[in-house]
């Protein structure tokens, strides 16, 4: 695919747009195609990170630099140790997931998100969940599911033969997986390849906008109380201002929190201190693949289970096998779940002078992250269920606690033949979201009550995250957002 497909060099910033998108990830790109499908022109998307290609890239992290240091720094190690979504490639996490389509809870969403979204989410139209699944699902039969033509074994025979009471299914995805040399490649939906592909039926024909690889949103520009564009540094150490009569901001959670914090100080309501922060609580036991599950596991196109328990411990627990890079294949039995309230994490700003600094700083941002007891709690409490499944499978398991990732705890596994238990550090599940909440910092289209014309979308708008891998609902999101700037 030829960059020129709706991509363009740092070269090209231009002068003005009509829709200023900032940040190309899963809600960045995902808001641009919107606007493009409801009639939006002149709609243009920037993002530091370098065009690397379009091909989905599994669970390679995103490890390419930026240019610069991003301005950020953290007061509670070792959380948030990498300050997820400041670096990557173009495309962003959109590039790296598993395709999962998980909603967040119905639970969840009456009880703490606003009304409007819910009942949005939840019904049968554009921007809903099964709309947006029902989508997805059909680009992944469009696009060439890889799977082989062979019906696959099945390992849930032998699994509720252990644990006849615990409900497992196949992880719906919009992907598919793929066995190589080096383990097990998930090939998912992005925007960026339905962007290359025109991957969706209802993009044929589209106008696409442009987007711009290379540049770093420094600051908003607020004139009279509204956006009139944005600052951005340029990978040759210059400064451009792009001007936007809308400026969408889509660069990550911590990113978003930043150019919120001076968009408001440009309209006259600094706001230093942003609570809410919370990323998905991961936990679990990286296991020797035991000899009975090992063949059919291995073979089969089910190596990614769920078993639902959203309801009673708001937290959803998955198995899945991997080999890359391992010896031999090794079970990891994990729980995803959304931190308790009230959420101890915050970022905070501290602005600089500008008499010193002038108008071309960025702001640093200071990243604070713990554990609350109650998530050590429930933590404990998860365990113990996972505890007697592995008793069932008649795995021994060794005493190290503490927050250990899972690699670590894999090689160990192997070593010492036992389950090694582990717990990822905050920032580490690239699900951090909450801190612009919708509802409370943005009506129900991610609109600023403060700055007129600034909306922001992706997970810092989620007003709590739930159990659910967030990416269904990012891109459900970007529907309402392109909704509410088109005056939907």
């Amino acid at each position: 695919m030829r960059i020129s497909e709706g991509i363009h060099s740092q070269a090209e910033i231009p002068e003005g747009c009509s829709v200023l998108v900032v940040g190309a990830g899963m809600s960045g790109l995902g808001t641009a195609l919107e606007l493009s499908e409801r009639g939006a022109r002149d709609i243009v998307v920037v993002d530091p990170g370098p065009f690397t290609g379009f091909e989905h890239r599994s669970r390679t992290p995103n490890t390419v630099p930026l240019p610069d240091t991003p301005p950020w720094w953290r007061s509670a190690s070792p959380h948030y140790a990498e300050l997820p979504g400041v670096t990557g490639p173009l495309g962003g996490r959109s590039r790296c997931w598993h395709g999962v389509l998980l909603p967040v809870s119905r639970r969840v969403l009456e009880r703490h998100w606003p009304n409007d979204t819910a009942d949005r989410l939840l019904a049968e139209g554009p921007g809903s969940y099964r709309a947006v699944t029902e989508e997805l699902l059909d680009w992944r039969r469009t696009c060439g599911d890889a799977r082989p033509d062979r019906a696959p074994d099945d390992p849930r025979e032998e699994l509720r033969a252990l644990w006849p009471d615990l409900s497992l299914e196949p992880v719906p995805q919009a992907g598919w997986s793929v066995d190589g040399p080096d383990g097990r490649l998930v090939w998912a939906y992005s925007p960026l390849m339905a962007w290359a592909h025109r991957g969706l039926a209802r993009h044929a024909g589209l106008e696409l906008p442009r987007v711009v690889s290379g540049p770093r949103a420094i600051s908003v520009l607020v004139e009279a109380g509204s956006v009139r564009g944005v600052r951005l540094a340029t990978p040759d150490g210059g400064i451009r201002e792009v001007r936007a009569d809308v400026v969408v901001l889509a660069a990550g959670t911590l990113e978003n929190t930043r150019l919120c914090a001076q968009a408001l100080a440009e309209a006259g309501d600094a706001v230093t201190r942003w609570p809410g922060l919370n990323d998905h609580v991961t936990h679990g036991y990286a296991v020797p693949l035991p000899s009975a599950l090992a063949e059919r596991w291995t073979r089969s196109d089910h190596r990614f289970l769920w078993s639902d328990h959203e309801e009673e411990l708001n937290a959803n627990l998955f198995m899945e096998v991997h080999a890359a890079g391992l010896a031999e294949p090794v079970l990891d039995l994990w729980w995803m779940a959304q931190q308790e309230e009230p959420f101890r994490d915050e970022v905070r700003f501290d602005p600089p002078d500008r008499t010193a600094s002038g108008e071309d700083t960025a702001w640093a941002g200071q990243v604070t992250a713990s554990f609350s007891p109650a998530d050590e709690e429930e933590i404990r409490r998860r365990d113990e269920i996972t505890g007697k499944l592995l008793e069932a499978l008649d795995v021994g398991i060794a005493e190290e606690r503490g927050l250990v990732d899972f690699d670590p705890a894999a090689k160990a596994a192997l070593a010492t033949g036992t389950a090694h238990h582990y717990v990822s550090r905050l920032g580490t599940a690239d699900h951090e979201a909450g801190t612009v909440p919708l509802g409370r910092r943005l009506d129900f289209g991610g609109r600023s009550p403060s700055v007129g014309n600034l909306f922001v979308t992706g997970p810092a708008t989620f007003p709590t995250a739930g159990a659910a891998n967030p990416s269904l609902t990012i891109l459900a999101l970007a529907a309402h957002t392109a909704e509410a700037i088109t005056g939907g």
